[in-house]
C-alpha cells in the first residue's frame, strides 16, 4: 500500500489558448484526456509533468520540479490580492492518493484539497469501530478500524445515517497506514518550505504565511 500527497493541475488554468475537451469519455479514451491536458499546460511548458495515471490531473508533489513549481506557484497566485493575503490566498487543489499493487483505490475528489491532510491524520487517533467520513472531496468515503486493520468505502455523496448499506474496498494494516502517514506529511512540509523558498525568490512579502496557508500547514 501508498500513499501519494498530489496536487491538481487543472489545463483551463494553464493554458492561453481555446483548447476543446476531447469528444470521448474519460472512461472511453483517458489517452485523449491525457493528450488535451498536456496541449494546455504545454502553454507554460509544464508538458513533463507526469499525472498519477493517463487521462487524471493529478500530480505527485515530490515529483514537480522548482522550474515547474514556481510556475505553478505564480498560477495560483495570478489573480489573488496579496495585500489580503489571509483572506485570500486559498489551498492548493489535490489530495492524498491510496494506491495498492499499482491500482489508484482512492483518489480526491471534486474540491479535495492538500489540506486534507488532516482528515487522513484523524484515522490514525479515532478509537471507534464504526463507519467514520472521509472528507477528500465530493464523493467521498468511509472509513473504519478494528483489531489493527483499517477498512475503506467506496465513493458515496450520502450522510451515513442514509445509508443502509455500505460498500467496503479496501482493507489495510494500521501500522501501515501509519508509516506511509508519516511520510506523507513530511512531504507536505517540504513542499511548504519548498513554496516559501520560491515566494522569497520572487520577492513576495509573508512568504512564510503564505506557503502555510497553500498547503495547509498553518
Amino acid at each position: 500500500m501508498q500513499l501519494i500527497n498530489t496536487i491538481e493541475i487543472n489545463p483551463y488554468d494553464y493554458t492561453d489558448s481555446e483548447c476543446e475537451y476531447p469528444n470521448v469519455s474519460l472512461e472511453d479514451s483517458p489517452e485523449a484526456w491525457d493528450k488535451f491536458w498536456r496541449k494546455c499546460i504545454s502553454d507554460k511548458n509544464l508538458e513533463n509533468l507526469k499525472a498519477i495515471k493517463t487521462g487524471s490531473y493529478l500530480v505527485d508533489i515530490t515529483s514537480i520540479g522548482n522550474t515547474e513549481l514556481e510556475k505553478i506557484i505564480k498560477t495560483e497566485l495570478k489573480e489573488v490580492d496579496l495585500a489580503d493575503y489571509e483572506e485570500q490566498v486559498g489551498l492548493i487543489c489535490g489530495g492524498i492518493v491510496v494506491k495498492m499493487e499499482n491500482e489508484i483505490i482512492i483518489e480526491p475528489m471534486c474540491c479535495g484539497d492538500i489540506g486534507n491532510l488532516h482528515e487522513w491524520k484523524n484515522i490514525i487517533n479515532e478509537t471507534s469501530k464504526n463507519w467514520k467520513q472521509l472528507w477528500i472531496g465530493h464523493p467521498w468515503v468511509f472509513y473504519k478500524k478494528e483489531n489493527g486493520i483499517i477498512e475503506f468505502s467506496d465513493y458515496y455523496e450520502s450522510n451515513l445515517e442514509d445509508l443502509k448499506e455500505i460498500k467496503s474496498v479496501l482493507k489495510i494494516q494500521e501500522k501501515d497506514f501509519i508509516t506511509q502517514f508519516k511520510l506523507i506529511k513530511n512531504q507536505q512540509i517540504e513542499f511548504e518550505n519548498r513554496i516559501q523558498i520560491i515566494l522569497d525568490k520572487l520577492a513576495i512579502k509573508n512568504s512564510k504565511e503564505i506557503a502555510k496557508l497553500m498547503t495547509g500547514n498553518g
